[in-house]
């Protein structure tokens, strides 16, 4: 187990904030200053161990810019697939020590350029930084350890300014854009409760961690978690994708009733229940819900859900995950003889979730 780790804040570059972490971490830029830090380190290494022994030593070979280059490469490639999610619910198969070694090279290289007074490993640092919010956000949510390293607790703490952009491609005049318009409460002290940045985090394209809401039934979700966590529940069968309209069709497993879907939507989790009174709803929270039978795009939604002409459509915007089981509970549950599909004529908003 890796313990005493820097934190993440101290890590990030905000150099590097603003662009894309797929760009940030590309391995061709990770793998050169890679092999910078151990041609800066090999030396001082080579002093350290084993003093005026000739570089001819077989020993010295362990110890080269090229060997160290090569056992530090797999570690390096496994943190950079795991820090950009390319496997969401994987974890690195890596010996601890190995990991370890990984995270003290990039330290002393730090620490030799700040002697040295030559460029930082910006890009090595930026990535274990991103490491440290991925296991900071999954322990907060309970989900088991992926790596044998350890992370302070951090509460009360929350995220700073700096953590946000870095976790969603942003830069930081958008985050504090939006704190200045209250989207989100920061705090001097301690920053950005984790549950509120959880919840405007999953709202933007380029939040890497999206896994970590769907990881529970209380964080908010969009259209892409919904349809994950659909296409892995028993409860409904996946029916066909519309590309014009944006949105998947689904039925329940039981009644067979149909709800659209946009599968694709990142700002909000949107279903369209077609013949369903919102009283049927009960008391599932919404973030709000509107009939949608008159619209102009009313014809198309019908036909792709197998309705008759002035069948009643309503819309609703849901939450969390457990507003989204809740919403499939229902649909599965048989009606009783004479319950009608006509939704209320009108618009309005459900109570909010707290």
């Amino acid at each position: 187990m890796i313990k005493g780790i820097s934190s993440p804040l101290s890590l990030l570059q905000e150099s590097l904030l603003g662009e894309a972490a797929g760009e940030v971490l590309s391995l061709d830029r990770l793998t050169e200053e890679l092999m910078i830090a151990c041609r800066e380190l090999a030396a001082p290494l080579h002093r350290l161990c084993l003093g005026d022994a000739p570089s001819g030593d077989v020993r010295a070979r362990a110890l080269s810019a090229s060997t160290l280059a090569m056992r530090m490469s797999e570690p390096m490639h496994a943190l950079q697939a795991w820090a950009l999610a390319e496997t969401p619910s994987g974890g690195v198969t890596l010996a601890p020590e190995t990991l370890g070694d990984f995270w003290y090279l990039v330290m002393m290289a730090r620490s030799l350029t700040e002697t040295l007074e030559t460029p930082p490993p910006d890009r090595l640092l930026h990535l274990l930084g991103l490491v440290g919010l991925r296991l900071r956000l999954e322990k907060h949510v309970g989900l088991t350890p992926a790596l044998p390293i350890m992370v302070g607790d951090g509460e009360p703490y929350g995220l700073s300014v700096t953590e946000i952009a870095a976790l969603c491609g942003l830069k930081l005049s958008t985050v504090r854009n939006a704190l200045s318009r209250r989207e989100m409460h920061y705090q001097r002290d301690s920053g950005v409760g984790l549950d509120e940045a959880l919840d405007w985090m999953v709202q933007r394209s380029g939040f890497l961690y999206p896994h970590v809401n769907a990881a529970t039934r209380d964080r908010r979700i969009n259209g892409r978690l919904a349809a994950e966590w659909l296409a892995a529940s028993d409860a409904v069968v996946y029916e066909r994708s519309i590309s014009r309209l944006r949105l998947s069709i689904w039925r329940s497993s039981t009644t067979g009733r149909r709800f659209a879907l946009n599968t694709e939507g990142v700002r909000s989790c949107v279903v369209l229940l077609p013949e369903t009174r919102l009283d049927e709803l009960g008391d599932i929270p919404l973030d709000g819900w509107e009939e949608r039978g008159r619209d102009p795009s009313a014809t198309m939604h019908r036909e792709a859900l197998g309705l008759e002409e002035g069948a009643a459509l309503l819309q609703c915007q849901i939450p969390t995950t457990g507003a989204l089981a809740a919403i499939v509970d229902c649909l599965g549950t048989p009606r009783q003889e004479g319950e009608g599909g006509v939704a209320r004529q009108s618009v309005g908003r459900c109570q909010p979730v707290g």
